[in-house]
């Protein structure tokens, strides 16, 4: 069944928000990841993975690349998914300075119908009962969701890495 299916981007127009850190240890930025995320979206370990974890031991220093995932559903209709990309370099000897670029990002999806032929997007008269729910109830919760879901808490994973790090604004 096809179905209707409004996407935003937490962070439109840019997409992501970067944090760069230059100094020992980056790689531990992504040991506090997972706690991070699943603290601030309010997720079980079921709905945070990783897509890619790439780690390259034959050079010094060692570049690594992880994307990290969670997925929050909000209500029946519409769920947050954020995006965390850590790319950097460790030195073999942990003295020296490394260098750790974070990128952080997501996507409110809502998707309606699709359920059964009632619900079906091809249906007219669904299609139109969901452009008007949409315009007259939906509209404003969503924006709502995009401040509260999206934003907000992306500034949040942001400042928390940037204590972490030790990271200042100017940086």
């Amino acid at each position: 069944m096809a179905s209707v299916t409004i996407q935003d981007d937490c962070l439109a127009p840019e997409g992501y928000m970067t944090l760069k850190y230059n100094g020992p240890i980056p790689f531990k930025a992504y040991y506090v990841t997972i706690t991070f995320m699943r603290k601030i979206w309010e997720v079980e370990a079921k709905d945070y993975w990783e897509r890619e974890f790439r780690w390259d031991n034959t050079s010094d220093p060692r570049s690594f690349f992880v994307k990290a995932y969670v997925h929050k559903g909000i209500d029946r209709f519409t769920s947050v998914t954020i995006e965390v990309i850590l790319e950097g370099k460790q030195p073999a000897d942990s003295n020296k300075p490394g260098s750790l670029l974070i990128k952080i990002g997501g996507v409110l999806t809502t998707k309606f119908g699709g359920g059964s032929v009632l619900q079906d997007a091809r249906n007219p008269i669904y299609a139109g009962l969901v452009w008007l729910y949409n315009h007259l109830f939906y509209r404003k919760q969503r924006r709502d969701y995009l401040e509260i879901w999206c934003k907000r808490r992306l500034y949040e994973l942001k400042r928390m890495y940037q204590e972490f790090l030790g990271i200042t604004e100017s940086e």
